[in-house]
């Protein structure tokens, strides 16, 4: 009976991580005031480091995290194992991939490519894809923020090319009307990314190499398609069973949630994007200016005080916050966890490191 049930539990597993893309991002962060009511407050005796590790470790969370304040790296730790079977442990330089936090990358490219001349997010996309349906209406703008109205379900992708499933999604009708609604899609990332290449002359991935990893000096950072590449292994808990995630549909993946890093690298690179080193402070503001339908900009959330990506794929989830005071925290587990709120994970280390409600 145990190994039916376990059995069991495998194909339910298969089914919960077995999804080709990035999750959906509808989440957003519990309003300011919120602390756990696990955590304790002020714990006498201890450094904010120990502090934060403590409150890690009681709350059984399994991956990397850093936090840095003003360029000053207050915590950089790794938790829990990266690879179970083989006994390696989660350091804060291990990899993970950051799924939809992607998304913010290539709409970096995006703004780099508008500040050179080469376009603008006010461009209908048939100027990049001719044929598109209602392709004269949706400018790039409204792929940046999930206004398009494309539609794509993600099990029609599975095993394309991102060409072919460009191709394919022409020939679906519209949702709705560019700009009228929201709705969080992986495919407008994917498009976005093929128009990186289009416009820039390279393939995408050399684009964000040479433009964003190597300017933000991301060393520690690549492409989850990479045949060198090493990253953590992804687990799902379901009840107490911790069970391998299935090996991902990286050409799904392409533009939209197909980056592995490290917390330290995530960090560097909100650094860079929020100094002006990646982009003008008019792509910045742009970026920073919520769409008309949610509190989604382009590539990420805005929030009273701060802003954030996260990410959902296979076995990992991520999360990157940058608050108004300059401190970064970066968080990748490689265990998908319902128990664990990654949310308010970021926001009880945050309330550590200033001891008052935000």
């Amino acid at each position: 009976m145990k190994w039916r049930a376990y059995q069991w539990l495998v194909v339910l597993a298969s089914i919960f991580i077995g999804t080709a893309g990035c999750q959906s991002n509808r989440n957003i962060l519990k309003p300011k005031h919120v602390v756990s009511a696990h955590y304790e407050g002020n714990q006498k005796g201890y450094s904010t480091h120990e502090k934060i590790r403590n409150y890690l470790l009681s709350h059984h969370v399994n991956g990397s995290i850093a936090v840095v304040k003003q360029n000053e790296i207050i915590f950089q730790e790794g938790i829990g194992f990266a690879n179970r079977k083989q006994r390696i442990t989660n350091q804060s330089s291990t990899a993970h991939p950051i799924a939809s936090i992607t998304k913010l990358i290539v709409a970096t490219g995006i703004m780099q490519l508008q500040d050179q001349g080469k376009l603008t997010i006010q461009d209908s996309l048939s100027t990049y894809i001719p044929g598109f349906p209602n392709g004269k209406n949706i400018k790039l703008i409204h792929l940046l923020n999930h206004t398009s109205g494309i539609q794509t379900p993600r099990w029609h992708l599975s095993g394309k090319k991102p060409i072919e499933i460009v191709k394919k999604i022409k020939r679906k009708s519209i949702g709705f009307p560019a700009g009228t609604q929201w709705d969080y899609n992986d495919i407008n990332y994917l498009l976005l990314g093929h128009i990186v290449e289009i416009v820039s002359g390279v393939p995408l991935h050399d684009y964000i190499k040479k433009h964003i990893f190597n300017k933000a000096s991301m060393g520690h950072s690549g492409f989850i398609t990479d045949e060198k590449a090493v990253f953590s292994k992804g687990y799902v808990k379901i009840g107490d069973q911790l069970l391998p995630a299935k090996q991902l549909n990286t050409d799904s993946l392409f533009g939209c949630g197909d980056i592995y890093s490290t917390v330290h690298d995530l960090c560097l690179f909100d650094e860079a994007l929020m100094s002006g080193k990646l982009v003008s402070n008019q792509s910045l503001k742009e970026m920073l200016t919520p769409g008309p339908k949610s509190t989604y900009g382009l590539g990420l959330y805005v929030s009273d005080g701060l802003v954030y990506s996260r990410g959902v794929v296979g076995g990992w989830e991520s999360l990157h916050v940058y608050f108004k005071n300059k401190t970064a925290i970066a968080i990748l587990l490689n265990v998908r966890d319902k128990g664990i709120d990654i949310h308010q994970v970021s926001m009880d280390v945050y309330q550590m490191l200033n001891e008052k409600h935000l």
